[in-house]
């Protein structure tokens, strides 16, 4: 159901008479579509008919996700294709129009950038030619989903976290065989010779299915239409006028969608969210429109959008971001999501002079350096400089920890902290944390994760945390980044790259005048020329020192007696 083909290069194609019969030396191009090797699953069952495992292949659109807890995976279920390869790209790709040449499969260059999150992006391939009715049974895709994707070593951790299912007419079909046979799992111990570790994999993943989205999916009869074109397509292609096994007999096949829709529903959980796209115009006067309101809505709950200006080839083909078809996609993705938690945030204070310019300068240093130092005596704003920047940028992390004033406290204590922040793990106080200190590790290596660490002072206390980051890792090594701040050079320079240390300045004079003036005067309204001139005397025996300017003004602040700022200055 559905025709995966997408004319991007030939422009004698007319898409509502359906696509040509492939000739030799045709060529299908999409720009933005990059190789994705596929996955095959693993110990897939004998559930063809002839006996023989069958391998489908899983499609990562989502290189850049390392993560193996991101925020969502969402996986795509392709339709039908007419002897065409790679069904899943077909499917998948903008509509072209007003002549142009490019077509980009939009799940793999939009969603990444739009969501602006740790997001795995997943595309399905199996059986679902038109003209081989032998494969087209949707059970048997089913059952071999569970062995090719759920079941598969290499995405077993992804079911932890929320999932999304986006489906394109025949695909829906596949997706909820899908979650019916992995319901069966769930409610019988064995099946097929099947062992525990399977039913375990299937509650796991419909447990955290928080919502499936249906391009023009029939859910119920009503689909005359449908049964009539594919016949035509088939017919086409192949010059066999005999019926089609999947549509060939429509009573049977509206019964089956029929009785596969009820059991869908009875093996999906209460709360789950089922939005519906529905085709809203005909191909052309030779077709109606294919699958109609009453069969596309059934499921939804009013969740329904019919997209005005689509016929069911091209519903699933946005032609830009802002079409109906992509931009509620796109907000229904993001209700799926797994709402991040807010990290503590460490106080700033204030007010701020040149911080903002700084800690955007340590996030540049970060593109091509995997931990920074910042260096500098006592009070120069380290310490400040190092909020600044977790406060910038922690967000743009999956995981983030600020750990303050290091050299002040316990070193299990910090390391609690940690543990805490990046695996959301607090130990009772009888627990040993350095038994954990493996799950930091991997933590840190498997996500894009940012630590800052406070003040360090020796280094025991930077040897005893035990961060996986050597100071040679490139961006592609490790994406996550480490900054340490330090009185002294020497303790850090074991675990810093020179090119990677920040010596922190003084304040230039104004900046120092900014600083002080700021704290000092903050509540009086003008400032007297006697004041004036000792606030400069003052501020130049501080010799730019940031935390001096801050405290000498808050200690002078609402003070106008002048022998007592003559008494400060001779103090300094």
């Amino acid at each position: 159901m559905g025709n995966s083909f997408s004319p991007c290069k030939r422009k004698d194609v007319d898409v509502s008479q359906g696509p040509p019969k492939k000739r030799k030396g045709d060529v299908m191009w999409i720009h933005g579509v990059s190789n994705t090797p596929p996955v095959l699953g693993e110990n897939a069952p004998s559930s063809s008919r002839q006996g023989t495992p069958v391998k489908y292949p899983v499609h990562d659109l989502s290189p850049d996700c390392t993560s193996k807890n991101p925020n969502l995976t969402i996986i795509f279920f392709h339709g039908l294709i007419y002897g065409i390869d790679d069904a899943w790209k077909q499917t998948w790709t903008t509509h072209r129009i007003d002549g142009k040449e490019e077509c980009i499969c939009w799940p793999q260059m939009w969603i990444p950038k739009d969501l602006n999150d740790n997001v795995k992006i997943l595309s399905l391939s199996y059986d679902s030619n038109v003209a081989a009715s032998v494969h087209n049974d949707v059970t048997e895709i089913g059952q071999n989903l569970i062995q090719s994707l759920v079941t598969n070593s290499r995405y077993e951790t992804l079911w932890d976290e929320p999932i999304a299912m986006v489906a394109y007419s025949f695909g829906g079909l596949v997706l909820k065989s899908l979650v019916v046979e992995m319901h069966k799992h769930v409610n019988q111990k064995k099946i097929n010779n099947l062992d525990v570790t399977v039913q375990k994999c299937c509650e796991k993943f419909l447990k955290n299915l928080k919502g499936v989205v249906f391009y023009s999916v029939p859910h119920a009869g009503g689909t005359q239409d449908l049964s009539k074109y594919f016949k035509w397509q088939h017919q086409q292609i192949t010059k066999d006028r005999t019926q089609l096994g999947l549509l060939g007999n429509m009573e049977s096949f509206n019964r089956k969608m029929e009785q596969l829709s009820t059991d869908f529903i009875k093996s999906t959980c209460e709360d789950i969210n089922i939005y519906a796209f529905v085709e809203g115009i005909p191909i052309d006067n030779k077709w109606g429109i294919l699958v109609p309101w009453a069969s596309a809505s059934r499921l939804s709950n009013n969740n329904n959008y019919t997209v005005e200006d689509a016929n069911h080839l091209t519903i699933c083909k946005p032609p830009s971001k802002d079409h109906l078809s992509y931009s509620k996609l796109l907000e229904y993705l993001k209700t799926f999501m797994k709402e991040r938690k807010t990290p503590t945030m460490p106080p700033l204070p204030c007010y701020e002079v040149t911080l903002e310019d700084k800690a955007n300068a340590i996030h540049s240093l970060f593109q091509k350096e995997s931990i920074v130092a910042l260096v500098g005596m006592g009070g120069i704003g380290k310490t400040t400089l190092s909020k600044k920047t977790y406060h910038l940028f922690h967000n743009q992390y999956e995981k983030s920890s600020f750990l303050e004033d290091v050299k002040s406290k316990d070193i299990n204590d910090v390391k609690k902290k940690l543990l805490q922040d990046l695996c959301d793990k607090k130990l009772h106080q009888h627990e040993d944390v350095n038994e954990y200190l493996d799950e930091i590790k991997q933590c840190m290596i498997s996500k894009k994760v940012l630590v800052i660490v406070d003040d360090v002072g020796m280094t025991e206390n930077l040897e005893a945390l035990q961060l996986p980051i050597h100071k040679h890792a490139t961006n592609v090594d490790c994406k996550s980044k480490v900054l340490v701040n330090c009185r002294n050079w020497q303790i850090l320079k074991k675990y810093v790259k020179e090119t990677a240390k920040v010596d922190m300045a003084f304040l230039e004079q104004e900046q120092a005048k900014e600083l002080f003036m700021y704290h000092a005067f903050k509540h009086a309204n003008s400032v007297t020329n006697d004041f004036e001139n000792i606030s400069m005397d003052i501020i130049k025996a501080c010799g730019g020192l940031p935390l001096s300017l801050e405290i000498l003004g808050c200690y002078l602040c609402g003070n106008y007696d002048l022998e007592i700022w003559k008494d400060a200055l001779r103090e300094l």
